[in-house]
């Protein structure tokens, strides 16, 4: 009884110095730009003025709050993307957008809805380009883009190029092979010849998809079967090699293997 009697005494004056402390608080709350209507808030307060400390407990976010803060997201990509096709008018004579994702040091042209891997900074540079035009990006926006697969070299307008994704062009044939890969004539892109020049010929192809993996080599519109111990002697590594359709394959003909 004696417990309960002393316990009841130490809340009454705890409440009683906390209206004291209060007392003043209720006055300047408005002042402060205070919510008096949150309890939390008014005891952090007041344990504040008696200098015990208060730890004010963080807020959630709703639903609503998430769906505006997501939203708020799509705008700025939405504005990022609409700020990268308007500065094309001032970029360069390509009519192209350079790009580059944050923290990387690759840049790339987005040409005709494209991206283009542009290999050197000598090459930059031939072009006219400059390092301020170079807008950062995300790499969720980059991958957007489809990669640039046709390519031709300036002054020799009538041949296109295959660039693989190896960085290695190979001459396309004809224009049903190009087509029987869903290649449009008007996605191709004239590269300068310094750029041209750089890109090593991609002599090696396989069949996509095979059930064996056979490589061949392209030499004078022929194609010649070359041996796993001629691919270990030449090293030939997986960059070197393109997958290529059953089209383009047997419209290569057959000459002597490489054996050794």
């Amino acid at each position: 009884m004696q417990e309960f009697i002393y316990s009841n005494r130490i809340s009454l004056m705890f409440l009683a110095t906390l209206s004291l402390v209060l007392l003043p608080f209720g006055v300047d709350a408005e002042t402060d730009n205070f919510n008096i209507s949150e309890p939390d808030a008014i005891v952090c307060e007041a344990l504040g003025r008696i200098g015990m400390g208060c730890i004010k407990p963080q807020s959630t976010p709703n639903s609503a709050q998430i769906l505006k803060d997501n939203s708020n997201n799509k705008n700025t990509d939405s504005s990022l993307t609409a700020n990268i096709f308007s500065s094309s008018q001032k970029n360069n004579k390509r009519n192209s957008v350079l790009v580059r994702v944050i923290g990387q040091e690759k840049v790339y042209e987005i040409i005709n809805g494209k991206k283009h891997f542009i290999p050197t900074k000598d090459i930059f540079y031939d072009y006219g380009f400059k390092d301020e035009l170079i807008q950062n990006i995300t790499a969720g926006e980059l991958n957007k883009y489809p990669r640039l697969k046709l390519i031709k070299q300036e002054g020799d307008k009538k041949k296109t190029y295959y660039l693989s994704e190896g960085q290695r062009i190979r001459l396309v044939p004809n224009k049903k092979i190009s087509k029987s890969y869903g290649n449009r004539e008007e996605d191709s892109v004239v590269v300068s010849k310094k750029e041209f020049n750089f890109y090593p010929q991609n002599q090696f192809i396989h069949l996509e998809k095979p059930l064996r993996w056979d490589i061949f080599q392209i030499v004078g519109g022929k194609k010649r079967y070359v041996t796993p111990m001629a691919v270990a002697r030449m090293n030939i590594k997986i960059e070197d090699v393109a997958p290529v359709n059953e089209m383009e394959l047997n419209y290569y003909k057959i000459s002597s293997p490489i054996v050794f």
